[in-house]
């Protein structure tokens, strides 16, 4: 029999019993819907990710800081989970001024317009008018306003030395604190409040043994003029909660660093030094020659390129589980088309034996049955895609009404790239003829005299 031939008898066997039929796909289509929709959550964090690294351009940055094992415990857990890893003992290296001033001059010998500065990050209040928020104020040179990432900006411009008094902020930022348009803040003073050491306090408390007084932390009071606005569509994941100030001005100001109490309680030739050093290159691959060339003289140097890897992994084992549940569901449902096609079978007894009587041998009626299945299949397939669709699409609007109140921007938390949406069909397909083998061997054995004296 050819494949036109079954698909004919396949399509006529299906109508007969129209609403089983139909609830079968039904079935199959909302196991295939929670399987996409579990694979397209998965893949829209992923494709969120990338985006930002795509943004801030991190594939082409080095970073340098004081451990070896200064990244994220995740990528460790990675290592641990994929290589057979054991944890890597520290290598404390204080980043001083005087390594700074090393890494500059590697990163010049083996990349020339490279862009050294260190990672200074602390907390702050944003003060614009009458509103206010905490923010963590990150400091960059001039020179980062080049690249991709920075250099998006929607209205004004990037500061203009190293030393102004000048911030730039996101429209997220802006919408966060109630600015409904962002235009209108451009070129407005805003006033940043530091923390730091009030050490007349600290004298009071040292003289009363620690009784009365209050934390021994003051504020500290800076004015800036904002003279640009990034575009809200950059840096989604981290522009809400962050603002640039110049590096020269930053390092003025009185501020503690420390980002959390986790901070207060590294060790103290840890907490020395600058938090990190950033070296930004035009390409992964210059990238890659600088860590190495870091490396060689004993820093703590990472390539972003290289972590992204290990958040890939980690991203693996997310949507692994994920594949896992919403199999679950698309098999439990597939078992409908195994009681669907023993009931056809049941049906159509005395046809299958008509049929072997007058020369269909077992693998034309097996096939017949397993091409049934498939059909089903396909069409569940196709029913769970634009289900698993329409319901993500009213999922990520419910989450993205959450995320514009809050921070002025919205996200995609489902993505259905091509390959999960040729896979889901070929998937569904595939279960289901797994699910129509029994039926089809006991078609195929059915004993053409007993099945003509069937009633």
């Amino acid at each position: 029999m050819t494949l036109h031939d079954l698909l004919r008898f396949a399509f006529e066997n299906l109508r007969r019993a129209k609403l089983r039929n139909t609830l079968t796909i039904i079935g199959v289509g909302v196991g295939t819907a929670a399987l996409v929709s579990m694979l397209a959550y998965g893949s829209g964090l992923q494709k969120t990710f990338t985006d930002e690294f795509s943004d801030l351009e991190l594939f082409n940055t080095v970073r340098i800081s004081p451990t070896s094992n200064e990244f994220a415990s995740l990528v460790n857990f990675s290592n641990r989970v994929f290589k057979n890893e054991k944890k890597k003992e520290a290598n404390l290296v204080v980043l001083t001024p005087e390594v700074l001033e090393k890494v500059k001059t590697i990163s010049a010998q083996v990349a020339p317009g490279a862009i050294v500065y260190p990672e200074i990050i602390f907390p702050c209040r944003f003060s614009l008018d009458t509103l206010d928020t905490p923010v963590l104020t990150e400091a960059l040179p001039t020179s980062i306003g080049r690249t991709a990432g920075y250099n998006q900006i929607r209205y004004g411009s990037f500061f203009e030395s190293d030393s102004a008094k000048e911030v730039v902020v996101s429209e997220i930022l802006l919408n966060r604190i109630g600015v409904k348009n962002p235009q209108d803040a451009l070129g407005k003073t805003v006033t940043l409040t530091t923390v730091t050491l009030d050490f007349k306090k600290i004298m009071t408390l040292s003289t009363t043994f620690g009784v009365g007084g209050g934390m021994p932390i003051a504020e500290r009071k800076y004015q800036f003029r904002i003279v640009g606005i990034m575009d809200k569509e950059i840096q989604k994941l981290s522009s809400s909660l962050r603002l640039m100030i110049p590096i020269a001005t930053a390092e003025r100001l009185e501020r503690l660093n420390f980002m959390s109490t986790i901070d207060l309680l590294r060790r103290t030739e840890q907490r020395e030094g600058y938090q990190a050093i950033v070296v930004r290159v035009s390409n992964p691959k210059e990238a890659e020659v600088v860590k190495n060339a870091l490396q060689e003289i004993k820093l703590n140097a990472t390539s972003f390129a290289d972590e992204f890897e290990e958040f890939k992994r980690l991203f693996i084992l997310f949507d692994m589980a994920l594949a896992v549940v919403g199999t679950i569901a698309l098999v439990v449902a597939t078992l409908g088309i195994t009681n669907t096609m023993i009931m056809s079978i049941m049906e159509r007894y005395r046809e299958i034996g008509i049929m072997k009587a007058v020369g269909a041998n077992d693998g034309d009626v097996r096939r017949i049955i397993l091409v049934e299945s498939a059909v089903i299949g396909f069409f569940g397939g196709v029913l769970g895609l634009l289900l698993g669709k329409l319901g993500t699409m009213g999922v990520n609007a419910l989450a993205n009404y959450y995320v514009q109140k809050q921070a002025g921007t919205e996200l995609a938390f489902f993505y259905f790239p091509s390959w999960l949406v040729i896979s889901a069909i070929v998937f569904s397909i595939l279960i289901s003829m797994l699910a129509g083998l029994y039926p089809a061997n006991r078609a195929a054995r059915i004993e053409p005299v007993e099945a003509l004296k069937y009633q």
